[in-house]
């Protein structure tokens, strides 16, 4: 299992390196968005192949990356490797399991208000244990949640067509098993929080 946290600003000759390693399919998704979207997608596109390359001794060109409907990544079942990333304004994070399943999510902290109790992707039992701790504590508790949930569901494959209140996470610990899926939490620079899902593929829960 490698994770790389990969920052996702660079000049216009280091985008231009990424840009070389994509396919032409990636090249027209990443610039579906603003010019600082296309950069943001191109570098972590550009990471997760060079990262899956290494695993693979091939080059990043070469590595058989496609990606699914939902957006997931997706790889032939030969190579036995799975791979997900995620990015959260400037920052992102790639992630490469051999012979695992797995997904990871990185998000900016975002502030807690009450607002937030009242969107419906946290359940009663997060709830309590957000509103349990010190003010200063719920904002990267509930990103902690958050970004477990998603990881789950994007190891899942499912995406948020999955109730996310329905993965219910351990609010204040490190850690844990969710929903058969093993969590851990990804160091990463004040001010984000990342969590990755990892099951072995014969392991695999839905």
């Amino acid at each position: 299992m490698t994770v790389t946290v990969v920052p996702l600003v660079a000049g216009d000759d280091e985008l231009a390196r990424a840009e070389s390693v994509l396919t032409p399919g990636e090249l027209a998704r990443a610039r579906r968005g603003t010019p600082a979207v296309h950069r943001r997608r191109v570098l972590l596109r550009a990471a997760l192949r060079t990262a899956l390359a290494a695993e693979l001794g091939t080059d990043p060109r070469r590595v058989p990356l496609t990606t699914a409907a939902t957006g997931r990544p997706e790889l032939p079942a030969a190579t036995r490797l799975d791979a997900g990333c995620s990015a959260g304004g400037d920052l992102g994070v790639v992630a490469v399991g051999r012979r695992s399943r797995i997904g990871v999510d990185l998000e900016p902290v975002a502030p807690w208000t009450p607002d937030v109790a009242d969107e419906g992707w946290l359940s009663p039992v997060e709830l309590r244990a957000i509103a349990a701790l010190p003010p200063a504590a719920r904002p990267a508790a509930a990103t902690r949640a958050w970004t477990r949930k998603e990881a789950v569901l994007k190891a899942r494959g499912t995406g948020l067509r999955d109730d996310p209140a329905a993965v219910v996470t351990a609010v204040g610990r490190t850690g844990g098993t969710v929903a058969g899926w093993s969590l851990h939490d990804v160091p990463v620079p004040d001010g984000w929080v990342a969590s990755l899902a990892v099951a072995p593929d014969e392991e695999t829960p839905r």
